[in-house]
């Protein structure tokens, strides 16, 4: 049974939560088990879902009490749901196929993005089963800017801006897909982001980096226009976005690389820490 959490009942059971969002086995992303986010930031995120009109907490309860704390936010603008916080400990198959009929009911027609850690084998096994599309297959990294001693920025990674925006399009439009951080919202929201091209050998490659504030950055992707891997063309981007997190006064970052053998090759060598294996899947209720 799911039952929206009241504001006067937050203080009693966001422990439980925070517990389950530190077990990678019952938990889904953001994960808090990485190092880098802290309990003070799960609690300020899980107090919009009491807050927020667009955000709720649903608490999921059997026979014998308590089993998770499920937490949505809603994008009317998209018609879009997706997660701050989503943990069961105990029957998380039967807790998902519960909030999914929920939502279907409040929500038809709208997306619905979900992501798990590789550990969470219920959660995927159940995603899977019920039409999800997966969207990312992915290794989750972070990185400390403490440990980082940048170079000189190299001139040749040129900053994305309304007037050369074309650029970066030319290199986006071809890995976009059905992502939401498409070419039209990005422009739209170009004042947020750190956005660099740079080219090697004929080839076109972009890296989109972010400042969430509070010293936390986060490098969305790096692409090469051809989808194929440069290791030249990759490493200068990273690095220059690297530089830039540093120049802004970061202390952690999180990237998402794919599966790639190559690319997750040299991640180590560049000072990022592997964390573990995401599955980004999606559906329209």
């Amino acid at each position: 049974m799911l039952v929206p959490l009241q504001e006067k009942d937050f203080d009693k059971y966001v422990d439980f939560a925070y517990e389950l969002a530190l077990d990678p086995a019952r938990t889904c992303y953001p994960v808090y088990y990485d190092g880098v986010k802290t309990r003070e930031l799960f609690l300020e995120d899980a107090r919009k879902g009491v807050s927020l009109p667009n955000e709720e907490i649903l608490l999921y309860l059997e026979d014998s009490g308590l089993e998770g704390w499920l937490h949505y936010y809603y994008l009317p603008e998209d018609r879009y749901i997706a997660h701050r916080s989503c943990g069961v400990r105990r029957n998380t198959a039967r807790a998902l196929r519960e909030l999914s009929a929920y939502l279907a009911e409040r929500y038809p027609g709208c997306e619905w993005a979900v992501g798990f850690p590789e550990e969470n084998r219920e959660a995927l096994d159940w995603v899977r089963g019920a039409g999800f599309e997966l969207l990312e297959d992915s290794q989750y990294y972070t990185f400390h800017f403490d440990q980082y001693d940048p170079g000189p920025e190299d001139p040749a990674a040129e900053r994305i801006t309304e007037e050369n925006f074309e650029k970066f399009r030319r290199v986006h439009r071809a890995i976009e897909g059905e992502m939401y951080w498409n070419c039209w919202r990005l422009r739209e929201d170009l004042p947020n982001w750190d956005l660099f091209v740079a080219e090697e050998d004929g080839v076109a490659g972009e890296v989109m980096a972010l400042d969430a504030g509070d010293g936390f950055y986060s490098i969305f992707g790096v692409v090469c226009e051809d989808r194929k891997f440069h290791e030249s063309l990759y490493r200068r981007l990273l690095v220059r976005a690297l530089t830039e997190g540093k120049k802004k006064g970061a202390r952690y970052l999180t990237f998402f690389e794919d599966t790639a053998e190559e690319a997750n090759r040299i991640m180590p060598g560049l000072g990022f820490r592997r964390v573990g294996r995401y599955f980004g899947y999606h559906k329209t209720l």
